[in-house]
């Protein structure tokens, strides 16, 4: 399968994109130019700047978004002008900032930092719990990325851009518990490139974004890639499901840590792309923070 350039915006840093059934858009930000986009569905795209870059974009069970800022999570307005901070993040780590995240089985939201600066494993895993107290879950970590849940809320998937690994967690089913480490769903080498964004379909499969690899990946519950989706540029970087079969997927793509050369080769470089699917993916969560 091959994915389609659907909108031709030239992100820098694409990235967070999410499906939002409250308004039937889907919203993604370019990290490194401060902005958030929209997607409606009569294909009207809408940008909206912002007062520091933005790592992710999850819905709320009330108006408005938890947005990932650099420095910061806060709770945004519906048209991204007022930003409300919950948590102020690593601020004894100037290299660090807020990457990837998901909404969990209880609403709260967790999320992950990256050290852009040094690439060492200072940044870490957290969660933001409903009532808005954050708390680190995991240190040693590089790159924060591929957070995503099972349809069943049992699990927590988490990787490591750097390491590669696709890490699996236990939760608790009745409520946010200690995570408990199982065995990890698959190593590096279970794709080109490295793991980046990620969402779980309503049969449990990962989808795997696979920065510098130019493909998104399925793989099965039992660490197997089932289906492989080819894209014209090296570095998507995230996914989502949506469309009101929930049978899109939608993808964002970068344009840094590109060469001249390799970008007249992929014109659509930075664009949000897209691809039917067989398989669903779930209801997005929303945060109840």
């Amino acid at each position: 399968m091959e994915a389609s350039c659907i909108v031709d915006c030239k992100n820098t840093l694409g990235e967070g994109c999410v499906w939002d059934h409250r308004d039937g858009c889907v919203y993604w930000t370019d990290i490194a130019e401060s902005r958030i986009y929209r997607l409606s569905g009569d294909g009207t795209v809408t940008v909206f700047p912002l007062p520091e870059r933005a790592g992710f974009i999850l819905p709320r069970k009330q108006p408005g978004f938890v947005v990932g800022l650099a420095t910061r999570v806060a709770i945004s307005d519906a048209g991204f002008k007022s930003f409300e901070t919950i948590s102020v993040i690593e601020e004894d780590l100037p290299q660090t900032r807020v990457n990837d995240a998901a909404v969990d089985p209880f609403g709260g939201v967790v999320f992950g930092t990256f050290d852009e600066r040094d690439r060492k494993p200072v940044a870490a895993l957290y969660r933001c719990s409903q009532e808005g107290k954050v708390s680190k879950l995991l240190s040693d970590v590089t790159i924060s990325n591929g957070i995503a849940f099972s349809p069943s809320g049992d699990l927590m998937y988490f990787a490591d851009t750097a390491e590669g690994t696709i890490r699996r967690f236990q939760i608790g089913t009745s409520g946010w518990g200690d995570l408990s480490e199982i065995s990890p769903l698959a190593g590096l080498d279970i794709a080109d490139g490295r793991p980046d964004g990620a969402v779980v379909d309503s049969e449990g499969a990962y989808w795997n974004a696979r920065v510098w690899g130019g493909c998104l990946v399925r793989i099965s519950q039992e660490g197997v890639v089932q289906e492989r989706v080819q894209l014209p540029t090296k570095g998507p970087t995230c996914v989502t499901f949506g469309g009101r079969d929930r049978k899109t997927l939608f993808a964002t793509t970068l344009r840094v840590m590109h060469t001249a050369e390799e970008l007249r080769a992929a014109p659509f470089a930075g664009g949000l792309f897209s691809v039917q699917v067989k398989v669903p993916g779930p209801p997005q969560r929303l945060a109840a923070i």
